[in-house]
């Protein structure tokens, strides 16, 4: 039998963190990692529970682990500030950040999009948030993936540390030897990130994570709209372009509509032998 959902403020399950603003920065990223790896353990061992309290955790120690986290030579986003130029007044930064992601009054600012020429000739878009936002993101995504680290199955390998496309064509080539596999189909999901449906994204989140800060900062950036030159765009559908947030929300979305599917509904119907390999939003399905 499934055990009972579980609605759990971590507070309640003694994951309230004490960070002395004396402490070092590697001793405070250290107390994160050890925070973030209990999340971690309590998602696997309760795999029915329902996370609720989030983001209480993410103050201003939380956040410097952020902005260490992320690339610093990215461009300007919107607001047209620079890492550099972010770092020259850090804390107090990070201080009002934090004050505002608080008050709930922080502002997702749109993306800005840049277009790049393709080996082919064509061109393709490029995302480019601000840089503050992407610490907001990444953020967010720090308390998102060790929970769903011990949701998304094993053959999927886009977007999750210690994964790569490399990992994923060894799992095809091993997997293939081992069942005699005869035949393949490869698949590309056409503008994932850009079809992506905010309801139904946000519905499938709250399986796991309800966290109403958490979702309300989610909902920001899927509204946050798109910068083109002067011309500002909100679209409807689809996740930020570029955004440090985009990968592990793709996942979470993937991992319902396709893995779960495949795992679930599809392969107990299958009369030979098959698998599923699915790097990012290309999967290769393989039967006898």
């Amino acid at each position: 039998m499934a055990p009972k959902a579980t609605h759990c403020r971590e507070g309640e399950a003694g994951y309230n963190v004490s960070l002395d603003s004396t402490m070092g920065d590697t001793q405070r990223s250290q107390t994160i990692s050890s925070d973030l790896q209990r999340i971690a353990q309590q998602a696997a061992d309760y795999p029915a529970m329902i996370f609720t309290a989030l983001a209480h955790k993410i103050d201003v120690p939380f956040l410097r682990e952020a902005h260490r986290r992320i690339r610093k030579n990215g461009a300007a986003g919107t607001d047209d500030v620079t890492a550099k130029e972010y770092a020259e007044n850090l804390e107090q930064n990070l201080v009002t950040l934090h004050e505002r992601l608080k008050s709930g009054t922080y502002k997702a600012p749109p993306v800005k999009r840049i277009w790049i020429k393709k080996e082919d000739g064509k061109e393709r878009p490029i995302g480019i948030p601000a840089f503050e936002d992407k610490i907001v993101q990444r953020s967010v995504e720090m308390l998102l993936s060790p929970i769903y680290e011990h949701e998304f199955y094993d053959f999927s390998y886009g977007f999750r540390r210690g994964r790569s496309q490399h990992g994923a064509i060894t799992f095809v080539r091993e997997s293939c030897i081992r069942q005699n596999i005869n035949w393949i189909i490869s698949a590309d999901i056409t503008g994932l990130f850009d079809n992506i449906n905010h309801a139904m994204l946000k519905d499938l989140i709250r399986q796991r994570v309800n966290d109403g800060a958490i979702l309300r900062l989610i909902g920001k950036w899927l509204n946050a709209g798109v910068m083109e030159g002067d011309i500002l765009t909100y679209p409807d559908q689809g996740t930020p372009q570029g955004g440090v947030i985009s990968p592990i929300l793709s996942n979470i979305f993937l991992h319902y509509v396709l893995d779960d599917w495949f795992a679930k509904a599809a392969l107990p119907r299958m009369k030979g032998r098959c698998f599923i390999v699915r790097y990012a939003d290309d999967c290769v399905p393989r039967a006898l």
